[in-house]
């Protein structure tokens, strides 16, 4: 019962706008929200912690984030989901934890991102598109790692620490430290020396 309660009062707080008349309110409902989102028995949310409006999780999600990160407004945050200290999840971001998502310190994950941890066997023709089976995979993005806006990272990637992918790029392999990827699929462009 107390799961619930508190979930219907993060939907509440998630619906207010940010930013009333008091400047003191804008400071404190978005680490109000983190706070009653860690309330509940799955999540665990440090302080310093901000969630804008509108960010959408249930119930049955298993959110770790940790101090000084900031999720923006309109994200959807679904599944077993892990972030790191003074990360940065930029508006309409959807991230997918079905198969489990980690991200690392010091991240930032641009605007209109999509980042998968499952993806559906869909390469035998005798079997119905929306039949086939699912498989989960853990997807890996390393501390200070920048996501620039409308990228794409596919399940069971890993992008290493100090990458960095530019805009509209889809990640479909693993990245490795200090390069920098763009394209899509994305491929090396460059090297941050």
């Amino acid at each position: 019962m107390k799961k619930e309660i508190v979930y219907f009062l993060y939907i509440i707080l998630s619906k207010l706008p940010d930013k009333l008349i008091f400047s003191f309110w804008f400071k404190n409902i978005t680490k109000l929200r983190a706070r009653v989102l860690s309330l509940m028995p799955n999540n665990h949310i440090e302080r310093g912690v901000k969630i804008y409006r509108n960010v959408k999780t249930n119930k049955k999600s298993k959110l770790t984030i940790l101090k000084n990160s900031s999720i923006k407004e309109n994200c959807i945050l679904i599944g077993n989901i892990k972030v790191g200290k003074n990360c940065n999840i930029l508006n309409n971001s959807k991230i997918d934890g079905s198969g489990e998502v980690i991200i690392g310190n010091d991240s930032h994950i641009g605007r209109e991102n999509d980042i998968f941890s499952h993806y559906h066997d869909i390469g035998k023709k005798d079997i119905l598109v929306n039949k086939s089976k699912e498989f989960y995979q853990k997807t890996i993005i390393g501390n200070n790692v920048m996501l620039f806006s409308r990228v794409g990272v596919m399940s069971g990637v890993q992008i290493e620490d100090n990458t960095a992918v530019a805009y509209g790029s889809v990640v479909t392999r693993d990245c490795k430290k200090n390069i920098i990827y763009a394209g899509s699929p994305a491929k090396k462009i460059g090297e941050r020396t």
